[in-house]
C-alpha cells in the first residue's frame, strides 16, 4: 500500500517538474514635453517611428495597421495594429509573422502604447507582454527569459526616450 501512495505522489508532483515558459512583462511609462496631440501623431503615424526610435533605421507600411520594422542592425520587426482607439490615444499591437530573434529574441509580443496629458505635456505608457524566443524547457543563453526581459526593455526605453526629441534621433 505504502508503494501505491509514493507512485500517486509521485505521479502528481510530475508535472511541478514539465514546465514551458512564463509570461514576461514591460511596462513602462515616460513624460514627454509636448502636448498629448502631437505625441499622439507620432505614434499612430505607422512609419513615423523611424524619426523617434533611435533603434529603427527603416519602415515600410502599405497599409495603416501593418508595418515592417528595419532596425540599425538590419532585423525586422513586422507589426500589425489590432485596435487603435483615437479618442482614447491608444494602440494594440502584436508582432506578426515570422520574428526574427536578431530583433528582439521572443517567441510572440503583445503590446498597448497609451497617451495622457500631463501638465503642459504627456504621459507615455507602454505595456508590453510576450515568451521568450525559445519556449522550450531548457533554453540556450540568448533565448531565455532574461534575455528576451533585457531586449524587451531597452527597446520600449529607447522609444519612449526618443519621442523626447524626434527629429534629432539620426
Amino acid at each position: 500500500m505504502k508503494l501505491i501512495y509514493t507512485l500517486i505522489f509521485s505521479a502528481l508532483a510530475m508535472p511541478a517538474f514539465a514546465h514551458g515558459p512564463t509570461p514576461q512583462k514591460t511596462d513602462q511609462m515616460h513624460t514627454v514635453k509636448a502636448s498629448p496631440e502631437i505625441v499622439w501623431k507620432l505614434l499612430s503615424d505607422p512609419c513615423a517611428i523611424k524619426n523617434w526610435h533611435p533603434d529603427v533605421a527603416d519602415c515600410q507600411s502599405s497599409d495603416p495597421k501593418k508595418r515592417t520594422l528595419t532596425l540599425k542592425n538590419n532585423s525586422k520587426i513586422d507589426e500589425e495594429v489590432d485596435e487603435i482607439l483615437p479618442a482614447e490615444m491608444s494602440i494594440s499591437y502584436r508582432i506578426a509573422g515570422e520574428i526574427d530573434i536578431k530583433a528582439l529574441p521572443v517567441s510572440s509580443l503583445t503590446g498597448r502604447i497609451k497617451v495622457k496629458a500631463e501638465g503642459a505635456g504627456s504621459s507615455v505608457s507602454w505595456l508590453a507582454r510576450y515568451y521568450r524566443a525559445d519556449t522550450t524547457n531548457e533554453p540556450p543563453k540568448g533565448l531565455d527569459d532574461e534575455s528576451a526581459l533585457k531586449a524587451v526593455n531597452a527597446y520600449v526605453k529607447a522609444a519612449l526616450t526618443g519621442l523626447d526629441n524626434p527629429t534629432a534621433k539620426k
